[in-house]
């Protein structure tokens, strides 16, 4: 949303490719790592935070009269219409961030037809450490829009916590969705996905594969989560 010459540092993380969407551009300009030194000697006009990081550093900046601004995660798809408009609010782009969300409407909803003439397929998620999201959070949302119903909130789960592996499998989901960044972890907190009994209720047909930087944070992107998921099960469906 900046105009050219607003934007002069982004967080390391937004340079990330294994994070974010948007690493070629955050290569452009600065990046910090949420040290206060960092920041001040930009002297910056206006700084932008989230509620729960570098409290530290929010917190000295504060002090030190910078203007800061914190958001909330984002929990849901009217949380990112609306962190996107006082985004523009705030950086006086009022007309752009409007035109950012109608955008963002428009590809949700282009993505969003589940097919009504037949039940929808239940949708599982699992990562590492047994943590799986249910009710009250984006993974929900982006799950239903995209026309599945969503284990996590079928069994009563609010927000993200552990599920019990035995659960899962009791539950037996059509699909179980896992996070990309989570394939190929050779950690003991990954382990509980290579599982022989996951392994035999979920193979590969049963299986897909997130590509979490449409998930990890919410933002217009997110828009691309919804049209990936349906196109996903979709297409496993119609090939078997």
């Amino acid at each position: 949303l900046a105009a050219p010459g607003q934007l002069v540092s982004v967080s390391h993380l937004a340079g990330d490719a294994t994070m974010s969407l948007m690493s070629t551009e955050a290569a452009r300009v600065d990046t910090n790592h949420g040290l206060a030194e960092e920041v001040f000697r930009l002297n910056p006009d206006l700084v932008l935070a989230g509620r729960y990081t570098t409290r530290a550093t929010v917190n000295l900046l504060k002090r030190l009269g910078k203007q800061v601004e914190e958001f909330d995660p984002a929990r849901g798809l009217g949380d990112i219409e609306a962190n996107t408009l006082r985004m523009g609010r705030l950086l006086g782009r009022e007309v752009a961030a409007q035109r950012m969300v109608r955008q963002f409407r428009r590809e949700v909803d282009a993505s969003a037809r589940p097919d009504r003439a037949s039940p929808r397929p239940l949708l599982g998620s699992y990562g590492t450490n047994s943590y799986t999201s249910g009710a009250g959070t984006l993974e929900n949302e982006i799950v239903t829009r995209a026309g599945f119903r969503h284990l996590g909130a079928e069994l009563g789960v609010s927000g993200t916590t552990r599920l019990p592996l035995e659960a899962l499998v009791l539950a037996d989901p059509d699909h179980l969705l896992v996070w990309d960044r989570h394939i190929g972890n050779v950690s003991r907190a990954a382990e509980v996905l290579m599982h022989p009994a996951l392994e035999a209720r979920f193979p590969g047909s049963r299986r897909l594969s997130a590509d979490s930087r449409y998930w990890i944070c919410g933002t217009p992107l997110t828009a691309g989560a919804v049209r990936r998921l349906r196109e996903a099960v979709v297409g496993r469906d119609r090939d078997e």
